[in-house]
This record gives structure tokens, sequence and C-alpha cells, in this order.
């Protein structure tokens, strides 16, 4: 994995940096809670959280847009090396541009702040935070952060996801990309501009008590459980995740290392909610990749569930099987 380690420090030898172009700033707010700038290990699925401030040099002049986007390199989802490992280093191929943010502003000033989580997978992601102005002036932050992994060639993937005890109430819902492991955020995938890039992305909703499950075909502007309306997330960009219930023990699940062992725990159909999370259940569940056709298949054991007594919230240790990236595959 040399050749890849070096491609990782070519990335991060650009620094983080600032574009100017007209009469206003975007500054990080630097402390030892925020990123503000590249790092070179990030441990994987870690969660971090940046701060910035964008402000106009004249007070006649006013904020338009900030926009936040990320990209990945290599993909964030895992997949199976070749055998000869030349031929992926050779061809590493990043996953398309994703933004997270993109909103109209009025005003001098803007605060944003973000907590969000690291990659699971080996590899480097470029956050850009950019600013624009009435006159067409803009100014822009990024930052680089690399994940290291010795394991990046086994058959299957691990991460463990962590969630918090999140604050009551709607807004503290979850949207799990379950075959990353990112922790996508509400105001991206729900927001009031329609993201169908982070919604094909979201696998399952983790309700606001951190005990339940629900896959995003089966919620409505009328469902009891989470009201999501038609139009802000259309149906076809939503992706049916099943989850079954497995006999396997903690140990059951360290056992299954290969495809064939985690996906023969899925024998469907599965069910599309998860009414109650226990401590060291273990989940096999099938989810899709964007493309809405070809499946991916993972085991989800239950670490922590909320109790009320901590901050610990539910955290899931998840085992994917993985599969070999086709030649010209997005």
């Amino acid at each position: 994995m040399r050749v890849l380690l070096v491609l990782l420090s070519a990335l991060l030898l650009a620094g983080c940096g600032a574009k100017n172009s007209g009469p206003l700033d975007v500054f990080f707010i630097s402390s030892s809670r925020f990123t503000s700038g590249n790092r070179t290990s990030v441990g994987a699925g870690d969660t971090l959280a940046t701060r910035l401030y964008a402000l106009t040099n004249d007070q006649s002049n006013q904020l338009t847009r900030f926009k936040v986007t990320v990209a990945y390199t290599p993909r964030r989802e895992p997949f199976a090396y070749p055998t000869q490992l030349s031929l992926f280093i050779n061809n590493v191929q990043p996953d398309p541009e994703v933004t997270y943010l993109d909103t109209t502003l009025t005003g001098t000033d803007f605060l944003y702040t973000s907590v969000f989580g690291a990659r699971t997978t080996a590899g480097t992601e470029r956050w850009t935070f950019t600013a624009q102005d009435k006159a067409g002036n803009s100014a822009s932050r990024f930052f680089v952060l690399a994940v290291r992994r010795a394991d990046s060639t086994n058959i299957y993937h691990d991460y463990t996801l962590r969630l918090r005890v999140p604050a009551t109430g709607v807004s503290a819902r979850r949207f799990i990309d379950l075959k990353s492991g990112l922790a996508l955020p509400a105001y991206s995938v729900v927001g009031q501009v329609t993201n169908p890039t982070l919604q094909q992305l979201t696998d399952v909703i983790v309700l606001p008590d951190g005990l339940r499950l629900v896959s995003p075909d089966t919620l409505s502007a009328t469902s009891p459980l989470l009201r999501l309306s038609d139009l802000r997330w259309p149906t076809s960009n939503r992706r049916s995740t099943r989850f079954q219930l497995t006999a396997l023990t903690p140990t059951g699940f360290t056992s299954a290392r290969d495809s064939v062992a985690i996906r023969g725990q899925f024998t469907g159909p599965g069910r599309a909610y998860v009414a109650a999370l226990a401590l060291d259940q273990v989940y096999a569940f099938r989810t899709f990749r964007a493309d809405g056709v070809t499946p991916v298949y993972g085991l989800m054991r239950v670490l922590s569930v909320p109790n009320g007594t901590s901050a610990v919230g539910l955290q899931l240790q998840i085992r994917l099987a993985k599969r070999r990236r086709l030649a010209g595959e997005l």
C-alpha cells in the first residue's frame, strides 16, 4: 500500500487555502474542537466539526450564496482491490464531487458550523467552502483530510458508526449511507433545496430516539413515523433498504469474513422498519447503490443504544461484502 500512501501525502501537500477574487473574505475559526486545516491522519469514521465566518468588506455589499462541496479520492464506497494492486493504483478514480450545501444568503456576514463524519475507507476528502457576493466576487477555503487503513485489501469492509444522543425533535433524525459509513446532515438531504445525489446515497434514517431505523422508501407526508414530503424527496430518489434479525452472536458476527458468509445471512424479504434495537443484536441488511439496481449486503451489530444516563448514543458495527469495481464504472 506504499504507493497509495504516497498518493495521499501528495494530495495533502497543497494545504488548506483561500481563493479571493473580490471584496469579501472567508475565515476558518480555529479551536481544539474545530478542524481548520489539513489532517494527515484521521480515524475512519471519526466525527469532526468545522466553523467558518464569511463577510463582506463593504457595508454596501451583500453576500448572496454559500456553497460546501466535498471530493472523495478514491471512491468513498469500499470495493475489492484487484490482485495486482498496480492495476488500481495507476487508475485511481475519484467519486464525483458532492454538494453538501448550496444556499442563498442576505446580509454582510454569515457564520457556518458543521459536524460531519470522515470517510471510513482509505483515501482523502477535500472540503471546499465558497462564498459569493452580489457583484459575483467569490472567496473560498478548503482543507484535505486523509484516512489510512491497513486492512483495505480485505474482502470485507468494517466500520463503526457512532451517533451521540441527539437533541429531541424531528431535526435530530440521522440520515445514514450504510454503503460508505457516512452520517449525512438533514439540511443536505431534505433541506429547502433538493439534493438528489445525497438522497440517493441515503440507505436508512435513524429516528430521534436513536432506537428505531426506517428505510426511506416507506416514509411519506402522511407517515406516522416521520413525515417526508414527496416533493422535497421524490420517490425515485429513495433507496429500498431491508433488515433481517439474525441468530448470530457477536462471535458469529466476527467470524463472518467473506461475501458468501455475509450475503447468506440475508434470506429475505426483510423488513423496512426496525422498531427496537437492543444490545448485541445482529441484523443482516440489503440496500442498493445509487443506481437503484446493484445490491449491497451487510451485517449490523448493535454495540450500544441510548440509555438516558450518558452522552453515548447509538453505536453500530457494520460489515459489508465488497465487490469488484468494474472497468469504467462511476
